[in-house]
């Protein structure tokens, strides 16, 4: 008895020395392989011009710009800092699969989800649940074999990394995913980049 008492003792300080187990990513990071996660708290975003054109390894900072309202409720869109000098939301976190930017005084914001064709819009409002949005959203270490990445993780959303576009709207230019003819923005303004992942 003294035997197995001791030996359940020994078990348990060995299992407490272990780290915890990590938890896998959900479905919205299916197909990006080995190196995709879908939590990580306290970092910005960047967009990276996919053409090659940088003048730098991070991009252009993005911040959540002003996009009109709704009532009830603001709708921010990732926007170049250039193109929108204020930043509210100096934070961003990523809970399972979900976006989601905060600041100090800010209203919380919620995502239902990206559209084809459309800017990347959160609504900001007093009764927006956070926790209660799209799980949509994943980050992918950069693993260039060849050396050649930016060394920062990139954003998908719905597993794709490669469908954001900066456009020119309004006064603003912002994130655009999939971009596409009659959307009230001028494609031929536009350029591919990559969302990554700064912190």
């Amino acid at each position: 008895m003294l035997a197995f008492g001791l030996l359940t003792a020994v078990l348990a300080a060995v299992a407490s020395a272990l780290p915890a187990a990590k938890r896998a990513p959900g479905a919205w990071c299916n197909g990006l392989g080995g190196g995709a996660f879908d939590s990580l708290s306290n970092f910005t975003l960047a967009a990276y011009n996919a053409t090659g054109i940088n003048t730098n390894t991070t991009g252009a900072p993005l911040v959540l710009g002003s996009a009109g309202a709704i009532s009830g409720a603001e709708l921010k869109d990732l926007a170049t800092f250039a193109s929108f000098p204020f930043n509210q939301y100096p934070s961003i976190a990523l809970s399972e699969g979900r976006l989601l930017p905060t600041g100090p005084g800010t209203t919380p914001t919620a995502q239902n989800g990206v559209t084809a064709g459309s800017e990347v819009v959160f609504l900001a409002s007093n009764s927006a649940q956070p926790s209660q949005g799209a799980q949509i959203w994943c980050a992918v270490a950069d693993t260039d074999p060849a050396g050649h990445g930016t060394g920062h993780p990139f954003l998908a959303v719905n597993s794709d990394t490669d469908s954001f576009s900066l456009c020119p709207i309004n006064s603003r230019v912002s994130v655009v995913y999939n971009a596409t003819t009659g959307r009230g923005y001028d494609l031929d303004a536009c350029y591919p980049v990559k969302l990554q992942l700064i912190f």
